[in-house]
């Protein structure tokens, strides 16, 4: 088991999308009023670290209302969250979600051209700088002409250095038979990553997972590289889409 599954465990994060239908319901109400430039009638769309699949289904499924022909693919790291991407997109589409085990970083590596690539639900916490970058390369060189890049995130940095101020030590879960805290472990100065230890005091499972706190600002500074056009559309608090297209041949001409 990875340590993003471990740490999801612990923390009890619902993957049965009939028991956390809330998230679905906001995703769908965030695409719905998102304006995403198309000029195809049919769709291949690839969502990257997408474990159940709620933004992908949920912007297919606001697709398909408005006429359009939708190809979804569905990519993550953990079989078992994909394996109930397959039965929500049944349920949801009327047709099953095509799925790949295979990091975020490679997914130029599957050869599959896609209108929309798009990394919902602030996949990229655990994401270095270098990694996002990757990312982001990995995500051009898997675009149609015309294609776009949508990362929808959330301005951690805002929220959880400044607003909140960074926790040592967090309670995430108390009641009688659970005591989960997550510790601050270390700092790693040349990846900008911060490593969190999580423990629950009564069964003594603890995990590790490292994390970035991003802004918008650093997100739209690297897709910069890679794309002409980047906008940002917020939608909720600190919530947004940084919504690229245009992919730039010779990084170079963002110097003229």
């Amino acid at each position: 088991m990875s340590e993003l599954s471990e740490v999801l465990e612990l923390v009890e994060w619902e993957e049965d999308i009939n028991k956390s239908r809330n998230r679905y319901d906001r995703a769908l109400k965030e695409f719905s009023g998102l304006s995403i430039e198309v000029s195809k009638s049919s769709l291949t769309i690839l969502e990257v670290a997408g474990g159940t699949g709620i933004g992908g289904i949920a912007l297919s499924k606001n697709l398909l209302s408005k006429g359009f022909k939708v190809r979804l693919i569905i990519t993550d790291l953990r079989p078992k969250a994909l394996e109930k991407a397959k039965e929500f997109s049944r349920d949801e589409l009327g047709f099953e979600a095509e799925t790949y085990v295979i990091d975020a970083r490679e997914i130029h590596k599957l050869g599959i051209k896609a209108d929309i690539i798009l990394m919902y639900g602030n996949s990229h916490a655990t994401f270095s700088t270098f990694d996002m970058a990757k990312f982001i390369l990995s995500s051009k060189l898997s675009l149609n002409s015309g294609g776009s890049l949508i990362i929808q995130g959330h301005n951690m940095f805002y929220d959880y250095i400044i607003t909140s101020g960074y926790k040592e030590i967090l309670p995430e879960r108390v009641r009688k038979d659970k005591i989960l805290l997550s510790i601050h472990e270390g700092y790693d100065e040349y990846r900008g990553m911060f490593k969190r230890l999580y423990i629950d005091l009564i069964s003594g499972r603890k995990a590790e997972i490292e994390l970035k706190y991003w802004d918008f600002g650093e997100l739209i500074g690297l897709c910069k590289i890679f794309f002409s056009n980047v906008d940002l559309k917020m939608v909720e608090g600190h919530r947004g889409f940084v919504i690229c297209s245009n992919t730039i041949e010779d990084v170079t001409s963002i110097l003229t």
